[in-house]
């Protein structure tokens, strides 16, 4: 490990050593800011407990995860990932949420961290020049919505898609790869039209005015009312929705119940199974999924996480956690010298082609993406059972 400590044989060095067990102990410690309480704490405690569950049965003997609550605000994360660098852990892991992640990522980098498979698709995570010690397991955002759109496009047609988004940044990470998306696919129009995105320089009145353009709701909030008047009132074929599960299951039971019949697809981040508790109707409801089927224990990494789990509460955002655990315990396994962020960046660039059980993940040095493989998910749901069938394509309304 790269932490050694020599205490002194006196009062104040004993006082250190008790006060830090883990470190010094030959062991990889991780710290993972997450939201455990609030609207989102489904996402941050599934993440935690697939996690969790891998490294207990593997790598309880090398590898300690810390967590701490943020609730998916950006300053509580900010502060819990200032104590976890200032107590010296060797990775912070399993971060939940983007506007969360756009804050400890750059502390990760001004102090040389690794920032390991965190719970969003963000570009910025895998940008190995801006960010080099961050590393992204899942497919991006700009994947899924690309492939949101082709689907929409070329299955039923679609022409006109509107977006429904949370206000912040991951919102943006939304709205910024469906531009990309609409450049990519032709005769695709997003509508409203997606006016000129503000800088960070610019003023809180600039960004308002931005944001009155676009369909969303406030982070941590179901206030999707005027989201929702909005996208009934365009004429739009169908919907792309960027949040979390409880604001995008109010927002679909709105149109639903305002007659909206078009397909209204969520990014993988809105946390499957939530959103379904939620729905009251599933019709034209699809779910983008960046893991294989939990469910389906042919698939050798998905069998493994069941039997490791301890129940069989299974779920995509546990599997998640479950796989990053598994790949960020074979770049440690197979350091032959001191374990740090630089031989664990190392470690993880030349992570080529890596069989996870079923599914590959590859590194470089110029990519910090692991895999790029995304799937859509239909909803069925009869009474409490709720089953997610993954499908090729989209079927024409109901």
């Amino acid at each position: 490990m790269k932490r050694k400590f020599s205490y002194c044989l006196g009062f104040f060095g004993l006082l250190l050593f008790f006060a830090t067990p883990d470190y010094g102990s030959g062991k990889t410690i991780l710290g993972q800011s997450c939201a455990l309480t609030g609207p989102t704490s489904f996402l941050g405690t599934e993440m935690h407990k697939g996690a969790k569950a891998y490294f207990d049965k593997y790598a309880k003997d090398i590898i300690v995860l810390k967590e701490k609550d943020d609730g998916y605000e950006p300053d509580r994360c900010q502060a819990n990932t200032e104590v976890f660098i200032e107590e010296g852990v060797d990775a912070l892991f399993g971060y939940v949420g983007t506007p969360t992640s756009k804050v400890a990522v750059p502390l990760a980098t001004k102090n040389k961290i690794i920032y390991f498979g965190a719970f969003t698709g963000a570009s910025f995570l895998s940008d190995a020049k801006v960010n080099p010690y961050s590393f992204s397991i899942r497919g991006s955002y700009n994947a899924e919505i690309e492939n949101m759109i082709r689907r929409l496009k070329e299955d039923l047609g679609i022409t006109k898609v509107g977006l429904f988004v949370q206000r912040d940044a991951f919102g943006m990470a939304g709205i910024l790869g469906a531009v990309r998306a609409q450049k990519i696919i032709n005769g695709i129009k997003i509508v409203p039209p997606i006016p000129p995105i503000p800088t960070d320089d610019d003023s809180k009145i600039v960004w308002n005015k931005f944001w009155q353009s676009i369909p969303n709701y406030r982070r941590n909030t179901v206030s999707v009312g005027r989201g929702v008047r909005q996208i009934k009132g365009i004429g739009v074929q169908a919907v792309i929705m960027v949040g979390a599960d409880r604001p995008c299951a109010a927002a679909i039971n709105q149109l639903h119940k305002l007659g909206f019949k078009g397909p209204m697809i969520n990014i993988s981040f809105v946390g499957s199974v939530g959103l379904a508790k939620h729905l009251r109707e599933t019709d034209n409801v699809y779910i983008s999924q960046v893991v294989p089927d939990p469910w389906n224990s042919s698939i050798p990494v998905v069998r493994d996480y069941q039997q490791d789990l301890g129940d069989d509460d299974y779920g995509f955002v546990s599997l998640e956690g479950y796989i990053a655990a598994k790949v960020f315990h074979q770049s440690v396994a197979t350091i032959s010298g001191d374990v740090n962020p630089d031989s664990i960046k190392l470690s993880l660039e030349s992570m080529l082609e890596y069989d996870a059980g079923g599914i590959v993940l590859s590194f470089g040095p110029e990519d910090h993406r692991g895999m790029d493989t995304v799937y859509l998910t239909t909803i069925g749901k009869s009474g409490d059972e709720i089953k997610f069938t993954y499908v090729d394509s989209l079927s024409a309304p109901k």
